[in-house]
């Protein structure tokens, strides 16, 4: 490349992509890579701040900014990912499907210190749909050298993000509280079925519980006879004398993962396991609060994780929602922890 006024590369071939940015307005490609430059366009790159610009001359050693980028792309995403065409040498990577994004934190400070090369990613575990930008790379010179590039490909072999997409589970649904059950309290469960199908999940059947501990045990039961791969409770898990959801989970002889939660809202939060099924007890908040601790779990269970006990610990870390007044979730830091 060969640094030249602009009043003298007319007819000259442009070796970059010069951007135009109207504040407020607008931020865009005004002349592309390749451009011959005219007489007409002189005024323009000078309104444009340019008074030099990059011209090809002679062999271009080095790869270019647009396929460099894409290759970094290519060489680090997974088959549930796609590229976003180059715009100004920057590469998107979106999201083809519905799932939890996750990014090997160690694996992508190495590719930022390799020279020249820039990387950006959504947090870790970050639920995404079809279409969602989940990265963005670009290097900093038009040209950058092979052996670099080699270096980032090297990088991505080790897998550093991929998405998991999330599984279609069949749920079922047990309801505790004796002012339901007796009806002098209209059962409002009809909201965790809602956030529930928007998941894309399926629920087969929905029992209604006194507080009592058999009661909820053969309801248990039956919702996994019925072939729930997860059963979830609602309410009853505070500590009132009335409250007895976790001994009626207790008694079907699951395994208590653990009970509370460092997450706000959701701190009553349940998780057992009974024959490599998960039963999930949430605390009533799931009835008022739009987003709780059952998201950050459900959400992982979905995408195939196991829930581990030490998981408790680290929901600690991004474990508080702010009750925005407009609410942004899933672009935001609830649940985003290690």
């Amino acid at each position: 490349m060969k640094k030249v006024k602009i009043e003298e590369a007319l007819g000259m071939i442009l070796a970059h992509d010069i951007t135009e940015i109207i504040p407020g307005e607008k931020k865009d490609v005004a002349f592309r890579r390749g451009k011959i430059i005219k007489k007409e366009d002189i005024d323009k790159l000078l309104d444009l701040g340019k008074r030099y610009v990059y011209v090809f001359e002679g062999e271009v050693r080095g790869v270019h900014e647009d396929e460099a980028s894409l290759r970094i792309a290519r060489s680090i995403m997974d088959d549930n990912m796609e590229t976003i065409p180059p715009k100004e040498g920057k590469v998107g990577i979106k999201s083809k499907v519905k799932g939890l994004f996750y990014v090997n934190d160690s694996y992508l400070y190495e590719i930022n210190r390799i020279k020249d090369v820039l990387l950006s990613t959504v947090p870790n575990r970050h639920p995404v749909k079809e279409g969602d930008i989940v990265a963005a790379t670009r290097i900093i010179p038009l040209y950058i050298k092979e052996r670099e590039l080699k270096k980032v490909e090297g990088v991505g072999k080790k897998g550093v993000i991929k998405i998991s997409p999330f599984k279609s589970l069949r749920i079922g649904l047990v309801i505790t509280g004796n002012e339901v059950y007796t009806g002098r309290v209209k059962d409002g469960s009809y909201v965790v079925e809602e956030k529930l199908k928007d998941y894309g999940l399926e629920v087969i059947d929905k029992m209604i519980t006194p507080d009592d501990i058999s009661a909820i045990r053969d309801a248990i039961f039956k919702l996994f006879d019925k072939d729930a791969e997860i059963v979830i409770t609602t309410a009853g898990l505070s500590v009132d004398p009335d409250d007895v959801t976790k001994e009626g989970i207790e008694s079907t002889g699951a395994e208590v993962l653990f009970y509370g939660t460092p997450v706000f809202p959701g701190a009553m939060f349940l998780v057992a396991r009974l024959k490599g099924k998960y039963i999930l007890g949430a605390p009533a908040c799931v009835y008022y609060n739009r987003y709780t601790v059952l998201d950050i779990i459900l959400t992982r269970i979905m995408a195939g994780e196991k829930i581990h006990k030490n998981d408790m610990v680290k929901l600690s870390y991004g474990g508080l929602c702010l009750n925005c007044d407009v609410c942004h979730y899933p672009t935001c830091f609830f649940g985003k922890g290690p």
